[in-house]
């Protein structure tokens, strides 16, 4: 049993039916005697300081559910995703069914499937200058069209690789569905605590996508000579300049993202709804 005395609500009102849907479940917690904190924007979501609160409830897309999870990370709250995107790899729970899930949860008849997260340290001129966390990636890329760079990578200080790429793509399983997947990578169990070593359209053939264990670093080195500006993208979100020689240091981060299931259906399932997957040619 979960008795829910605070809730905190996250609503992205550019998706259709948000501001309706938000209204009725402010009216039903509110008439049930529970606290409310919201955090409402339109589009694109900016800084929020957080107060703890027993369940966190959010109205958007997988998108949306990423943004909560960075935004939350750490203070064990559990994620409540209502479904009002397009893809709903994370966010399960359809708008009919918010209050059911709810009471599910309540009466601890709710799965929690817990997801792994990365922590990503960038590194610049011996100085520790930033650290993020994700849900679903961290990738270094080139700012330009079609550019090569030049990429570095030790895993867990062994010397591993050079890369000529596209860039480089440090995913979770949770993330395996998402960019990694459409750059050639192996799709995880969600809940697999692993993480995966993709390059983006290397130089060499040869260069392939890496799953190892989560709790290795990664470390990728921009060496100097490149011919184009580098990002560090987080969940495809947050975007945050590079210069040659930085180093972008990843592990697995000390908490986990929480997100409750009704597991009608499972990963497998999902995974062949979501991505269209079918058999051979029929009559």
């Amino acid at each position: 049993m979960a008795a829910v005395k605070s809730v905190l609500i996250i609503s992205n009102l550019s998706k259709r039916g948000a501001s309706e849907l938000r209204e009725e479940i402010t009216a039903y917690l509110s008439k049930e005697g529970i606290k409310i904190t919201e955090h409402c924007f339109n589009g694109q979501p900016g800084p929020y300081n957080v107060e703890k609160a027993d369940l966190v409830i959010v109205l958007g897309g997988d998108g949306t559910v990423l943004y909560s999870a960075r935004l939350c990370a750490g203070m064990n709250m559990p994620i409540l995703a209502v479904n009002l995107g397009t893809f709903g790899f994370l966010a399960e729970v359809n708008p009919d069914e918010w209050l059911l899930a709810f009471d599910l949860y309540q009466m601890g008849r709710m799965g929690v499937s817990h997801r792994v997260m990365l922590n990503t340290s960038l590194r610049r001129k011996g100085e520790i200058i930033g650290s993020y966390c994700c849900l679903n990636d961290c990738v270094v890329t080139s700012t330009g069209m079609a550019k090569l760079v030049n990429l570095k990578v030790n895993i867990s200080d062994q010397e591993v690789i050079e890369y000529r790429a596209d860039g480089i793509i440090l995913a979770t399983s949770t993330g395996s569905t998402a960019y990694s997947m459409a750059a050639g990578g192996p799709i995880l169990h969600p809940e697999l605590p692993a993480m995966i070593v993709n390059p983006i359209n290397p130089f060499t053939l040869s260069n392939r996508p890496l799953v190892i264990p989560p709790d290795e670093e990664v470390t990728v080195f921009i060496k100097e000579q490149q011919r184009t500006s580098l990002v560090l993208t987080l969940d495809g979100q947050d975007v945050i300049p590079l210069l040659p020689g930085d180093e972008v240091m990843t592990k697995r981060h000390s908490c986990s993202a929480d997100i409750l299931s009704f597991k009608k259906m499972n990963f497998y399932e999902v995974v062949r709804k979501k991505l269209n997957w079918k058999g051979g040619p029929r009559d």
